[in-house]
């Protein structure tokens, strides 16, 4: 009997915005508390990942405009790095490593870059464009590095072939190895998804606006406040 599909976009995010919530909170709270309650937290946090990449991917098969798509994750990839280094490295600015907004940004370029070369029946050129974004992001140390991008891309690769997309990302998240393990038990949450956005509709433009960009400020946002929990009670 073919499985239920109950969960829309929608509460994915939500799933994925708490248990990154729950991953960023261990990372700040390691510095005072017993290591199997912020190991524990950073476990659970490994679902988040997986989940934004498989979002990702649905928002680029149904966005009308990529473009203003790739504007906004480029944005919001530069408005969070200084709480991003406040709260992973606690310094104001730090450029060896970048954050998880640098990756979904890269993972989107490649997804319009690839689909782009592919229209043009220019294949060569769409795979050299899978080449050098994964390039990109290992050059740039984004989080997650050229495996969070070919996560991307998998699950772009193979969004029509359910089983080949969880053995494929669930081999590359074994291959990636220590805590990224635990991603692969965001899967079955992934095949669970019945292709809806899923919540209330805002009657005005200003409501569908705020809904959406809330996703998008939650990140920094949060990072913020973790970096000011960090700063009182661990410094």
């Amino acid at each position: 009997m073919e499985r239920k599909k109950i969960l829309s976009s929608r509460t994915l995010k939500w799933i994925a915005i708490v248990t990154m919530f729950i991953d960023h909170l261990g990372l700040v709270l390691s510095a005072g508390t017993p290591v199997e309650v912020w190991r524990t937290m950073r476990i659970v946090g490994r679902l988040a990942f997986p989940i934004f990449c498989f979002l990702l991917v649905e928002g680029f098969s149904h966005t009308r405009d990529v473009k203003k798509y790739l504007f906004r994750l480029g944005l919001f990839a530069l408005i969070p790095e200084i709480p991003f280094d406040l709260v992973v490295f606690r310094r104001l600015w730090y450029t060896d490593y970048q954050n998880v907004f640098f990756t979904l940004f890269i993972g989107l370029l490649l997804l319009y870059l690839y689909n782009r070369f592919l229209a043009n029946t220019q294949p060569i050129y769409a795979v050299m464009a899978v080449v050098s974004m994964l390039c990109l992001a290992f050059l740039i140390r984004c989080d997650y590095g050229a495996e969070g991008v070919l996560m991307i891309y998998l699950f772009y690769f193979f969004r029509f072939r359910p089983l080949a997309m969880c053995i494929s990302t669930g081999l590359l998240m074994a291959f990636m190895g220590g805590l990224e393990v635990y991603g692969i038990a965001a899967l079955p949450l992934i095949l669970l998804y019945n292709g809806e956005k899923g919540g209330r509709r805002s009657k005005s433009r200003g409501g569908e606006l705020a809904q959406k960009y809330f996703f998008y400020c939650f990140y920094p946002v949060h990072l913020l406040l973790l970096a000011a929990l960090d700063y009182y009670l661990f410094r």
